[in-house]
């Protein structure tokens, strides 16, 4: 287990699983400035462990994932048009590490899932939720906005009607809401979630890391607002290294040889 942000985020590995834990149970997982400063860091981390090859956010405790930014520190952290502007900034870099990690990413969740915490689950590729998740974006009811990127990437995961319902109402949303809108891809019990996203994150992890960077390449290229951003030659490099790689031949091997393959990223 390695600390980060004085014991807030911890991360540890299980196999090829990085586990990354918001941990103010106290305080419902709100994120603190120097933990969205810190998320980059972490995820870093385990982008340059070769041994991992998918990650996995969670909140500590059984009540929330996480109940959005720790709205105690705005008075003096978002105080002046400064504060405001190198807060933003840095949520934005943690935003951004998170959606641009080269590992897919999986939001487990548990409870609730609000405002800065919706915004770190749409960060990940995918989101598994136990059935008494409850999701809310409430800047409507606090005077304040979220941010173009943070709407656009709601408007990717929702689309726009729902979009507009999320941002324009800022109402609570639970599980039988968020599987109808997309928001999440997989509901379970409480009790077996954590079971569920082991099997499904180990999934991913055991196919060809190559070919699932190579398909997150493409999606997150396609996602780009303009097309003058699209880059068409590194989605085909990620596509030419799987052809050239030795997981290909082990892949159409192991088809032929009616065995599991055995995948090793080269």
């Amino acid at each position: 287990m390695k600390e980060f942000a004085n014991n807030k985020l911890l991360a540890h590995k299980q196999g090829p699983l990085g586990w990354i834990t918001f941990n103010t149970p106290e305080r419902r997982n709100a994120v603190s400035l120097d933990m969205w400063r810190t998320i980059p860091e972490i995820v870093a981390y385990f982008n340059q462990d070769p041994d991992v090859r998918v990650l996995v956010l969670r909140g500590a405790g059984e009540e929330a994932f996480i109940a959005g930014a720790d709205i105690s520190e705005f008075e003096t952290n978002r105080n002046t048009a400064a504060a405001v502007k190198h807060y933003e900034e840095t949520t934005y870099a943690a935003f951004q590490a998170l959606r641009e990690s080269e590992k897919p990413i999986i939001a487990m969740i548990r409870g609730f899932c609000m405002g800065g915490g919706c915004a770190i689950a749409l960060s990940c590729d995918l989101r598994i939720a136990a059935d008494d998740c409850k999701f809310s974006i409430p800047p409507a009811k606090l005077g304040i906005a979220y941010g173009y990127e943070n709407v656009k990437r709601v408007v990717d995961v929702v689309g726009p009607a729902f979009a507009r319902e999320m941002l324009y109402t800022a109402r609570v949303y639970d599980a039988t809401d968020a599987m109808r809108m997309g928001l999440i891809q997989q509901c379970v019990t409480p009790d077996s979630l954590q079971a569920f996203t082991e099997k499904y994150a180990n999934t991913i992890a055991h196919n060809a890391p190559l070919s699932v960077r190579a398909s997150k390449v493409a999606i997150d290229n396609y996602l780009k607002e303009n097309p003058n951003e699209h880059d068409e030659r590194k989605v085909h490099d990620a596509m030419d290294r799987c052809f050239g790689s030795r997981d290909y031949l082990e892949g159409y091997r192991a088809f032929l040889e009616k065995r599991k393959p055995q995948f090793n990223g080269e």
